[in-house]
């Protein structure tokens, strides 16, 4: 490969790459719904720079919601402590619901496709990052032992669906959730007998 060929193949993935980063930001601020020519100059390319990158709103999508499971599936590596085993958990779940807030007008978009294995796939990167934390916990029995990875993404799946249009709703609602996973929460509803 020539040095202009190296030159012009750096700078596409450089174009592809800011792209994608403006289109994170610009869906999480307006939703996914952004129309594609705002999201080309907001990038500071042109309409064609992007078709030629992404074939239509939903590859864009696509590409967006991987490079961000990436980043949250290896975040649960770094937040992994066998010092606060449920700290990260919790730290993890407050960023997942970030990240599924920040996706507004997703479930529309993606409800038409709902054969699509780039989601199965994407689930099974973030089912694993769960599933990492969880067993820290369960190790150091800081949770009961009773929930699963599909408890925990079910519920913060339903919190964000439930919280969509309030993010802080959405983190106040996940810390109930959480208090009530917790080990010492296990002991049931207290006693009535008296009552």
């Amino acid at each position: 490969m020539t040095g202009k060929a190296r030159r012009a193949r750096s700078d596409g993935l450089a174009n592809r790459d800011r792209i994608i980063a403006t289109a994170a930001r610009m869906f999480a601020e307006q939703g996914v719904d952004v129309p594609l020519d705002e999201i080309a100059a907001a990038a500071q390319v042109g309409s064609a720079t992007l078709h030629r990158h992404f074939t239509g709103r939903l590859d864009l999508v696509h590409c967006v919601l991987d490079v961000e499971a990436e980043r949250l599936a290896a975040g649960a590596g770094e937040l992994a402590s066998p010092a606060d085993p449920a700290g990260a958990l919790v730290e993890w779940l407050h960023r997942l619901i970030a990240f599924t807030a920040s996706f507004r007008g997703l479930a529309v978009l993606l409800g038409a496709h709902q054969a699509d294995t780039t989601l199965e796939a994407r689930h099974r990167a973030l089912y694993a990052a769960a599933q990492l934390l969880l067993d820290d916990c369960r190790a150091q029995r800081a949770v009961d032992p009773d929930v699963t990875v599909s408890d925990l993404l079910k519920l913060t799946n339903a919190i964000s669906i439930a919280s969509a249009e309030s993010p802080e709703t959405a983190h106040r609602l996940l810390n109930i959730m959480v208090n009530g996973l917790r080990t010492d929460a296990c002991a049931g509803p207290p006693d009535r007998a008296g009552r």
